[in-house]
């Protein structure tokens, strides 16, 4: 059986982390596809929607197991992603930001900025990506809206739902209220 692949793109200013990022997943033996951008120097820059575009078709499709993308701030490359259907990118500066957004969100793909975060944070809020499950329970009705606004405004409509209380898992039956009142 083959395993699924994390798929990994960036931009110019993405490329020196995207290879510190390479070299992790080799040393742990992680299959990845690269789907660019390369360092040639005959180009000044590239611009992240297309490497973007590679990676999220790859996660919307099941063809990959989860994305990387790295662009200067990581940004708008992240923007970019979550303009497809069924992606969930995040942009992530810390572990506990990566641990939070695969347990409460199903996050699957990882946005870092490449002159922003150091090398070796990077590789430590990748490992916790990779390493995190979802939650589910609880979180499944946030997600389950999040599709729902997908469906809507993807077919150019508007989502205009207005806030209800949701509750899922262990909390379906009890009762919800306003924690703010003291």
């Amino acid at each position: 059986m083959d395993e699924k692949k994390v798929y990994i793109g960036c931009d110019t200013a993405g490329y020196g982390l995207k290879m510190q990022c390479i070299a992790y997943l080799e040393g742990k033996g992680i299959p990845y596809v690269d789907c660019g951008a390369e360092n040639d120097p005959d180009i000044e820059a590239t611009r992240y929607p297309f490497f973007a575009a590679r990676v999220a078709r790859a996660v919307q499709s099941g063809e990959a197991r989860c994305g990387l993308l790295i662009c200067g701030s990581g940004i708008g490359i992240s923007i970019a992603a979550n303009k497809f259907k069924g992606v969930r990118a995040a942009l992530v500066n810390s572990t506990y930001l990566a641990r939070m957004t695969r347990r409460h969100n199903d996050a699957n793909i990882l946005c870092m900025g490449g002159k922003t975060i150091g090398e070796w944070e990077a590789i430590d809020i990748l490992e916790t990506f990779l390493n995190t499950d979802y939650d589910g329970l609880f979180h499944d009705g946030s997600l389950q809206l999040i599709e729902a606004m997908e469906a809507c405004m993807m077919n150019d409509n508007v989502w205009c739902e207005e806030p209800r209380k949701i509750a899922t898992g262990p909390l379906a039956d009890a009762e919800i209220f306003d924690r703010s009142k003291g």
